[in-house]
C-alpha cells in the first residue's frame, strides 16, 4: 500500500514539474532571445564606434588637404573598418562627417554612423529590427612648426635638389592654413630664416623651396638656432599650441662657428664620408655673414686666421682639438644634438629626416630623441627619425613625418 502511494506522489510531482517547465519555457526562450539579439546589437555598435574612431582620426590628419579630400579619405576608412556585407544588416549603413570649431577656433571633426540590423528571437514580440549608432568627435591643437632644410652642395649630387621642393609641398598639405603656423629655415655654409612663422604658410614656403639654390657646407647648428628662435619667439601663441621642429639633412653636420684669431668665422665644410668619395677635399674658413670662402686648406687638416685648433664642445674630443675634418664634423654633430636637447627643454618636439647614404643615422636618432636612439631620454619630448635611402623615397619620408606628427596630436 505504501509503495502505491509513493508512486502516485511521484507521478503528481512529475506532473507539476512539467506544468512549471511549460510555463517557464517561454520566459527562458525570451531571455535567451534577448541575450542573442542584443548581443548582436552590442557587437554591431562596437564595430560602428571603432569605425567612427578610425574615420575621425583619418579625417583630422588629412584636413589640411581640404574638407573634400578629407571627407573622401574618411569614407574610404569607414569602408575598411565596417563590414557592410554582414548578413545582419537590413540595409547599408550610413555615415556622415561634419565640421565645426571649438572655443579656440581649432577644427572639430564629427562622425556619426548608423546601422539597422534584423532580429531573430525578439521579433516574436514585434521588434523586428534594431537601429544602432556610433559617434566620435576629434579635434587637435594647432601646430607651431619650423621646417629646417639642408641646402648644401651635396644635394646636387644625390638628387635631393630636385626631390626636395615637391616633397615639401606634399608635407605642407597635411597642415591647415589659418590654424597651424609654419615657417622655414635653410642652411648650408650659413643659415637663413627664409619664411617667418605664419598662418598662411603654404604659398610662401612652397615658393621659397622651389627657388632654393644648393651649394656650400652643412652648418646644421645655425639652422637649428634659427628654428629655435622662430618657434619659441611666436608672440601670443594659442594656449594649447604644440611646438615642433622638423630637421632635414642629406649628410653629417660639418661646420662650426667660433671666434678664431680674433674674428668670428664659420669653418669646416667637409665631413669624412663626403671626403671619402671625393665630394670635397678641404677645410674651409667662411664668412659668417655671406658664407663665402675666405681661405681653404686642401686635405683633412686646416687652419683659420692662423689657428689650427678650436675649442671643441664634445667632451670626447681633445680640448683644444686639431682642426681636421673628423674633429670638426663630430663636434658639429654634438653641438646640433645639444641644441636639440635644449629645445626639448623648452617643450619643443624635434623630428628628423635623413636622405641618402652619407648620413649618420645615430646622429639623427639623437637629434629627434627617437625611442631607438642610444641616448633616448623618456622624460623629454620624443620625436622620430625617418630615413630616405634615395631621392625617390624622400616624398614618402616627409609624408610619414607629417602623419606621425598629426597622429600624435589626434590620438
Amino acid at each position: 500500500m505504501h509503495l502505491i502511494r509513493d508512486l502516485k506522489a511521484t507521478r503528481n510531482e512529475n506532473g507539476q514539474i512539467l506544468v512549471l517547465f511549460a510555463l517557464v519555457l517561454p520566459l527562458l526562450l525570451l531571455f535567451t532571445g534577448l541575450a542573442i539579439d542584443f548581443g548582436f546589437g552590442y557587437l554591431t555598435k562596437a564595430e560602428l564606434e571603432k569605425s567612427t574612431d578610425a574615420v575621425s582620426l583619418a579625417v583630422m590628419r588629412n584636413l589640411g588637404r581640404g574638407q573634400t579630400t578629407a571627407t573622401s579619405i574618411g569614407q574610404s576608412e569607414f569602408a575598411l573598418n565596417f563590414n557592410a556585407n554582414s548578413k545582419l544588416l537590413v540595409s547599408p549603413p550610413s555615415m556622415s562627417i561634419t565640421y565645426s570649431t571649438d572655443s579656440y577656433g581649432d577644427p572639430i571633426v564629427n562622425v556619426l554612423a548608423t546601422a539597422k540590423i534584423r532580429t531573430f528571437f525578439i521579433g516574436l514580440a514585434g521588434i523586428h529590427t534594431l537601429t544602432l549608432s556610433g559617434y566620435t568627435q576629434a579635434t587637435r591643437p594647432p601646430v607651431i612648426l619650423s621646417l629646417v632644410l639642408d641646402k648644401s652642395g651635396s644635394m646636387n649630387l644625390n638628387g635631393g635638389a630636385t626631390a626636395l621642393p615637391p616633397s615639401v609641398t606634399d608635407f605642407l598639405g597635411y597642415f591647415i592654413n589659418g590654424t597651424d603656423r609654419l615657417g622655414e629655415v635653410s642652411f648650408s655654409s650659413i643659415a637663413s630664416a627664409d619664411v617667418p612663422i605664419t598662418q598662411s604658410f603654404q604659398t610662401p614656403i612652397g615658393n621659397s623651396v622651389k627657388n632654393m639654390s644648393f651649394g656650400g657646407a652643412t652648418f646644421a647648428q645655425g639652422g637649428l638656432l634659427d628654428a629655435q628662435a622662430q618657434v619659441t619667439g611666436v608672440s601670443n601663441p594659442p594656449p594649447n599650441a604644440v611646438q615642433v621642429v622638423v630637421f632635414f639633412t642629406d649628410g653629417w653636420a660639418n661646420t662650426n662657428q667660433d671666434v678664431l684669431g680674433g674674428s668670428l668665422v664659420n669653418y669646416g665644410g667637409c665631413s669624412p664620408v663626403e671626403a671619402a668619395v671625393g665630394w670635397c677635399n678641404a677645410v674651409s674658413c667662411m664668412d659668417p655673414r655671406t658664407g663665402n670662402v675666405i681661405s681653404a686648406t686642401l686635405g683633412s687638416v686646416g687652419r683659420c686666421h692662423g689657428q689650427g685648433a678650436f675649442r671643441a664642445h664634445d667632451p670626447a674630443i681633445v680640448n683644444p682639438a686639431r682642426m681636421d675634418t673628423t674633429n670638426i664634423s663630430n663636434d658639429a654633430k654634438y653641438r646640433a644634438v645639444q641644441l636639440a636637447n635644449a629645445m626639448r627643454g623648452q617643450g619643443v618636439t624635434v623630428y628628423s629626416i635623413g636622405l641618402g647614404d652619407k648620413i649618420d643615422q645615430t646622429y639623427l636618432l639623437e637629434m629627434a630623441n627617437d625611442p631607438a636612439s642610444p641616448t633616448y631620454d623618456p622624460t623629454q619630448p620624443s620625436g622620430l627619425a625617418e630615413f630616405a635611402p634615395t631621392a625617390s623615397e624622400l616624398d614618402t619620408a616627409f609624408q610619414t613625418i607629417a602623419s606621425k606628427i598629426l597622429l600624435r596630436l589626434t590620438q
